[in-house]
């Protein structure tokens, strides 16, 4: 990255423009390769970079960005202008310079940077091989796939700014067949971390086609009301509907399920919910976020209590506090909006269960592996119905699978209900979360 361009951008904002003057930069490159029938099926290559402009004339908050970073002066002259059209906005300010102290945070590794498209693609097919070689009745894998990402990030501005950090990404996914006595069923796993060592070709292909064994030969449901395990992907997914409800722009524009509860119990009292951008590998992981404020541990509630919202700088002069370090970037196309990092459900104490031993809190109940069409729930009510599949629980042990179940409610009222905390902490992307026991949940067929 060239500091010498930036540089140059600034003084050309403040001393050609006489503007208070942003500059993001980013770059990044990405290479994909999909296996079937352990060749190489599909490899994709692709590499952007770009930056974008943001300044402030007087109260008036302009933007624009370019991917042709040999005509940032445009760039600048365009976002000038917009800003000459929009109304003045007396909470529009940029973050000042970086303090010594921000937190050191994993967000690059050596040895993913090294990895080569034929290092890629070997990936690819260990993760299909290793789906195979599970079992004779797992068919076929529909999708084996390995991608891994590098890039730099710089942000600098007229008021002192100036930091970056280089990253990484490694994930791996796969989506496995099992076929037995005329039924198939489908598996699927899924990893992601910023460090190479952390993800496993042979794991996820093995977890795959395990799910999809789990499930030959499931049954149809009949309607009850019984406790239900959510497995930690699938808890996980259900969070993702709260993480917008913690945002400040959805509280202040009235589309978050937990305006008006600050200081309530939202969840049980066994749930404490994170947010934090020092976690070292995961994928929301950052030194500082988008507008350059650095990253902290927000603890957003604790022991079933709602603490706070996620805020960036924006936010935070609207809502007459400070920046939580949560402004986030879709890249450099977009000003910095509010976003999680790494958000997370733990228990509030050190009582925790394992999944197994869930299955014997009660004589019957539904552990969800899977479920359908969690993001057709309604965020604003918490209204949801989804369908899902997974074992039914009978005695303590799995006694068969389930399919076409559907459970339905509010996640909120969901949330409250939970009994035990699993000590299976995953991450999928930027939400992670335990399994749950549910006390109870309507469950149809």
């Amino acid at each position: 990255m060239e500091i010498e361009l930036i540089n140059e951008i600034l003084d050309y904002l403040s001393s050609g423009k006489g503007l208070i003057g942003e500059v993001y930069v980013s770059s990044a490159k990405n290479i994909t390769a999909e296996s079937k029938d352990a060749s190489v099926d599909a490899l994709e290559r692709a590499e952007a970079s770009g930056l974008s402009v943001r300044v402030l004339d007087g109260q008036r908050h302009g933007f624009s960005y370019t991917n042709d970073l040999s005509r940032w002066r445009e760039a600048v002259d365009m976002a000038v202008t917009t800003a000459a059209f929009l109304e003045e906005d007396k909470n529009w300010s940029f973050c000042g310079r970086l303090p010594q102290s921000v937190s050191h945070v994993i967000t690059y590794d050596d040895a993913a940077f090294a990895m080569t498209e034929a290092d890629i693609a070997g990936m690819a097919i260990g993760v299909e091989r290793a789906a195979l070689a599970v079992d004779a009745r797992v068919k076929k894998v529909r999708k084996a796939s390995a991608s891994v990402s590098s890039g730099e990030v710089y942000i600098a501005n007229t008021e002192g700014l100036s930091g970056s950090y280089r990253f990484t990404s490694c994930s791996l996914s796969a989506m496995a067949m099992a076929e037995s006595g005329g039924d198939s069923q489908m598996g699927w796993d899924y990893e992601y971390d910023r460090i190479l060592a952390a993800v496993s070709p042979e794991r996820v292909g093995a977890a795959a086609a395990g799910r999809a064994l789990e499930l030959l030969n499931a049954r149809h449901f009949k309607s009850v009301k019984i406790p239900v395990i959510l497995e930690n992907s699938v808890a996980a997914d259900f969070l993702s509907l709260l993480a917008s409800s913690l945002s400040s722009e959805n509280v202040q524009k009235g589309k978050s399920i937990l305006a008006g509860k600050l200081s309530q119990k939202i969840v049980s009292e066994k749930l404490n919910i994170t947010d934090n951008a020092l976690l070292d590998g995961k994928a929301g992981s950052r030194p500082f976020d988008g507008e350059g404020v650095p990253s902290q541990r927000n603890a957003l509630v604790t022991e079933g209590i709602l603490n706070g919202f996620l805020y960036n700088i924006y936010t935070a002069s609207k809502g007459s506090t400070l920046s939580t370090g949560s402004a986030a970037r879709s890249g450099i196309s977009g000003i910095p909006t509010v976003g999680v990092s790494n958000l997370y459900i733990e228990p509030a104490s050190s009582d925790t269960m394992a999944v197994e031993e869930m299955f014997s809190t009660a004589a019957q109940c539904l552990f969800v592996t899977d479920a359908m069409g969690i993001h057709m729930a309604n965020r604003i009510t918490g209204e949801f119905s989804v369908g899902v599949s997974g074992m039914w629980i009978e005695n303590g042990k799995k006694a068969y699978p389930i399919k076409e179940a559907v459970i339905s409610g509010n996640f909120l009222d969901m949330f409250k209900d939970v009994e035990a905390v699993g000590s299976d902490l995953k991450f999928y992307g930027k939400i992670g979360s335990p399994s749950l026991l549910i006390r109870h949940m309507d469950v149809s067929g």
